[in-house]
């Protein structure tokens, strides 16, 4: 059972403990069991339970080409659900090219590109980079590929007109990718030491009324010279938010800055554009990884905190519309019952899904890292209610994880399982990421995807579930 951990961190923190029953597959169900008995569960369904039928084996795992072997960090893909119960999911090579592909609903490959496997390749634009995904039109896609921006098709061909004009440096790591109310494309992320958001036209080519020649640096007031860009936002009014977090003198402060549509600083956020969160007590580093808009204009934002000793803690807190912490949801911190970590190991990408029933689901990996576990890392979920308070119906306890099988049956131990991202269906969760083994004995790595099915019967105020589909990150 879940239990509260010194209650008053600070007035508006909260750290919670989310234990476990077991650490066994009844508590974690874990792919291994569904293949070794699809035709008798392990344990009885539950609420955030893996869906067996989901790729046909329970998992979909994708031999993902390779220039370099063993263990390492790549940049991350990304998912984006269509109106249909479809989704497209894109990811980058070590070559520099980005597949896309589109999936039915239960998993398997769609017509897609008159290829198979329901996948094309985006040749290679610049060094390897984070991948970014919208869904676009007709069943297609709008693509951050390394250094260029994309369209594809619903056919799976690349519209040669779109995206033609001048991109970010070679380098620049993309945090967010997002469409605005007037079609505008929206872009964050990292190029060298600077943080930047870019935005370009409906067509794909800078927007001149935007900053300088469509681009505007993200001034955060570091003290260290070090700052991060992780998340992006946009309101239905055009404004731009991004989260992450900027060095100070102990460890880094969370930070949410805020821009107007012509790119300025907004001082109805906080005064000066920027919400600047140090770290609680006994905490000495607090990021903002992921956030999402609510329909009454606040902002939810999940992260991590670290107290130093341990890089222990889930963080998740609301931020009303002009950027105080709410003081009826605070600032949370979850750990996990027998995770040492659950800190990126290796790449992640953090994501957040506001449920159409009023709660809120948070992505990420852990890494447990301790027996009973055989797995290093595994896709995690933690769902909430819209207060913050831990949604005990689901999993167990709150929370529960993924891992994935071994694809080829050769005997591959000691999985990662990094999160690249997820995407709401309605009934379930799509998530997405990439596994590799420690032992390396085929020295392959893999494209994987696993569905989590909700038991949402009982639950009250909904609402289309595409509307809230498009509320994530």
């Amino acid at each position: 059972m879940a239990s509260l951990v010194d209650a008053h961190l600070n007035s508006l923190y909260t750290l919670a403990v989310l234990r476990t029953r077991s650490h066994g597959m009844g508590r974690t169900p874990t792919l291994a069991c569904l293949l070794a008995a699809m035709s008798a569960p392990c344990a009885m369904a539950f609420d955030g339970e893996v869906d067996p039928g989901f790729g046909g084996v329970g998992q979909v795992a994708i031999i993902r080409p390779s220039a370099q072997s063993g263990t390492g960090s790549r940049p991350t893909g990304d998912l984006a659900m269509l109106a249909d119960g479809r989704f497209l999911w894109a990811a980058p090579l070590d070559d520099g090219s980005v597949w896309v592909g589109r999936m039915q609903a239960n998993g398997t490959p769609d017509s897609f590109g008159g290829s198979p496997d329901g996948r094309i390749t985006l040749p290679t634009c610049g060094v390897p980079r984070n991948v970014m995904l919208l869904a676009d039109g007709d069943a297609g896609a709008i693509v951050w590929a390394s250094n260029c921006l994309v369209r594809v098709r619903g056919d799976g061909s690349v519209d040669a007109t779109f995206g033609t004009g001048a991109m970010p440096p070679e380098g620049f790591s993309a945090a967010g990718l997002a469409r605005d109310a007037l079609g505008r494309f929206v872009l964050a992320g990292k190029e060298g030491q600077q943080l930047a958001i870019y935005r370009f036209s409906a067509e794909g080519l800078p927007d001149a009324s935007f900053g300088i020649a469509g681009r505007v640096e993200v001034v955060v007031p570091t003290t260290n010279g070090t700052a991060d860009l992780n998340a992006l936002a946009l309101r239905p009014d055009r404004r731009i938010l991004v989260g992450g977090s900027r060095g100070n003198t102990f460890g880094p402060n969370l930070i949410v800055a805020q821009y107007t549509e012509a790119g300025v600083p907004d001082s109805s956020w906080s005064g000066d554009g920027i919400v600047d969160i140090p770290p609680p007590d006994d905490f000495d580093s607090l990021y903002a990884t992921a956030m999402a808009l609510d329909a009454d204009g606040s902002l939810v934002v999940s992260g991590l905190g670290s107290t130093g000793i341990t890089t222990c803690c889930r963080m998740l807190m609301r931020l009303d519309s002009g950027g105080q912490v709410d003081p009826d949801f605070g600032l949370r911190l979850f750990t996990l019952g027998g995770v040492s970590s659950i800190f990126p190991f290796f790449e992640q990408r953090d994501a957040l899904v506001l449920l159409p029933n009023r709660r809120i689901l948070v992505g990420a990996s852990s890494f447990p890292n301790a027996a009973p576990f055989t797995n290093r890392t595994r896709f995690t979920l933690i769902r909430t209610f819209a207060d913050g308070s831990l949604d005990m119906g689901f999993g167990h306890d709150g929370w529960n994880s993924f891992t994935i099988a071994d694809p080829e049956n050769a005997g591959q131990s000691g999985d990662y399982d990094q999160m690249h991202g997820m995407a709401y269906t309605g009934t379930g969760i799509v998530m997405l990421g990439r596994t590799f083994f420690e032992d390396n004995s085929t020295g392959n790595d893999y494209v994987t995807m696993v569905r989590a099915r909700f038991d949402l019967i009982f639950d009250d105020a909904f609402e289309d579930w595409r509307i809230a589909a498009q509320r994530t990150r």
